[in-house]
């Protein structure tokens, strides 16, 4: 079996080609990613907290504590939110589907439920801005 026997499903006129994907395709996509997303984030949360916990006590909890207090661990949770967000709205958007709501206009539900998520997520956003900065950034 050669490669070119597949062009049917991932050449440029499949219907998986990225150009050629209509928007419920890309609701899904992005619904399986942030999925995955949030399966490897538990389970890095938990090995994460048992390590700590089971280790040196309090000082290994206050190391993991400082470890995760610092830029990169803020921008992944400022990633996290993203993810979450949208997961869980066109989680909604799927349950609505799945009672008879809004089917026949599935692409303005979507833009729809992509609106909210943007208005959560900057609201997100704002908040962990000031809980991770308080008293402003000088």
């Amino acid at each position: 079996m050669k490669i070119s026997d597949f062009k049917w499903l991932f050449g440029r006129n499949s219907e998986f080609w990225p150009t050629n994907m209509k928007t419920g395709m890309w609701a899904w996509v992005g619904h399986r990613l942030t999925g995955l997303v949030l399966v490897a984030y538990v389970f890095l949360h938990l090995s994460f907290i048992s390590t700590a916990s089971l280790g040196d006590g309090e000082a290994g909890f206050d190391d993991l504590m400082a470890t995760t207090s610092q830029p990169l661990f803020v921008l992944m949770d400022f990633v996290l939110v993203i993810v979450v967000i949208y997961h869980a709205v066109n989680g909604l958007r799927v349950v609505l589907f799945d009672v008879g709501l809004g089917i026949k206009r599935q692409k303005l539900v979507f833009w729809i439920a992509m609106a909210v998520v943007a208005v959560l997520v900057v609201g997100g956003m704002l908040a962990i801005w000031h809980l991770v900065f308080p008293e402003g950034v000088a």
